[in-house]
């Protein structure tokens, strides 16, 4: 028989291991802070969802919060939870026959390896595949070190990334509350600065990966995530990777989400929307956001693109083919194989400038509308 009194020690110990107040704890798991009050006090015990939540953010098994005699195998183990869970998700890059690589090694040394000796090592607690950033993608000239970062990180954000009358943040976190994906891949996460936004609001059990070309960008991720934006509900993973060649598996992941990600990786950019498309399980989604014109035909948009280039270098990295319309877009995903895609405009884009000049050095598409896109597969 399970005794309620002990058991809502328990509770009240990881609630206070957690370092939350009952009404934040009740909060977190969407109950009253009555309810948290009577399970700690022996009155009654959490229905089995709500156990199923605890498990996850106190990182034990159900067992061990109903019977204090429970001891979990792997508390024992040195290798964190969401690094032994990757262990189905990730293949070897090298092998040509997608062979599974499992996580290796103690704290401190750890490494993942296929069976044909192929090993990554895990640097700053990133999962490193010996990527390298690229031109128009150099982290490192943009970003010298953490305290960089940190201002990066904390930005409100251009005005004209907020524009419309909900802003693309709050449309792609609504979309992906509707779906409560268990795994979420951030594709070309960069800085995270669309991630952020969704990772402070889940409130359900969830792995999200981070991926992107630079090791140096995810690890100060990895440490301003987990130093500011602790979420008991979000375990994270760091991937540095190429994002035209995802160390996933087929058919694995609920969700790809990607803030302006797949424009970033520029030539490569269909390359990585079709790994988005491989990775997903069958009826997963991804949830991203794109530039696009409003209309070829039209004297703004043809002004817009002559500007754009006639400033653009010969060896410019910039694909002209991401001056697409909706339809233009629209017709690519079917091409993926993406069956539905829904398309949800939040902005048009701006009006021309009277010069002769393209005005923006940095962030080039900035003047193209923004659509929120959920593709199903």
């Amino acid at each position: 028989m399970i005794n309620k009194i002990e058991a809502g020690k328990r509770i009240s110990s990881m609630r206070g291991k957690l370092g939350y107040s009952q009404a934040v704890f009740a909060e977190k798991l969407n109950v009253t802070p009555q309810a948290v009050s009577k399970w700690e006090t022996g009155q009654t015990l959490p229905d089995v969802d709500i156990l199923l939540a605890l498990s996850w953010m106190c990182r034990v098994t159900i067992n061990e919060i109903l019977d204090s005699n429970e001891v979990f195998v792997d508390q024992l183990n040195s290798i964190e939870r969401e690094l032994i869970r990757m262990n189905k998700f990730l293949v070897c890059p090298e092998c040509n026959d997608g062979m599974s690589l499992k996580v290796q090694g103690v704290s401190g040394r750890q490494y993942y390896e296929c069976g044909n000796n192929h090993r990554f090592n895990i640097d700053d607690g990133v999962i490193y595949f010996n990527s390298r950033e690229v031109d128009g993608e150099l982290w490192s000239l943009y970003l010298r070190n953490y305290e960089h970062y940190l201002k990066e990180a904390t930005h409100p954000g251009l005005p004209r990334y907020m524009e419309g009358d909900i802003s693309f943040k709050e449309i792609m976190w609504r979309e992906i509350e509707k779906l409560r994906p268990a795994t979420i891949l951030d594709l070309a996460c960069g800085t995270g600065n669309g991630i952020k936004y969704i990772l402070e609001r889940i409130n359900w059990p969830c792995t999200v990966v981070l991926t992107d070309l630079s090791h140096r960008i995810l690890a100060w991720n990895r440490r301003f995530f987990t130093e500011e934006m602790r979420n008991p509900y979000v375990d994270y993973v760091f991937l540095a990777c190429d994002c035209a060649n995802i160390p996933i598996c087929d058919n694995s992941i609920d969700m790809v989400f990607s803030n302006t990600g797949f424009e970033s990786m520029q030539d490569k950019m269909m390359a990585g929307f079709k790994e988005a498309q491989r990775i997903l399980k069958p009826g997963g989604h991804a949830v991203y956001n794109m530039s696009l014109v409003d209309d070829h035909s039209s004297k703004n948009t043809k002004k817009w693109i002559d500007l754009l280039y006639k400033s653009l270098s010969e060896d410019s990295p910039f694909d002209k083919n991401l001056l697409r319309d909706a339809l233009q877009w629209q017709a690519k995903c079917k091409i993926t194989g993406f069956s539905e895609n829904q398309s949800i405009k939040i902005y048009s884009e701006m009006p021309a400038p009277d010069t002769q000049e393209f005005p923006f050095e940095n962030m080039i598409l900035r003047w193209m509308g923004c659509h929120v896109f959920v593709s199903r597969k």
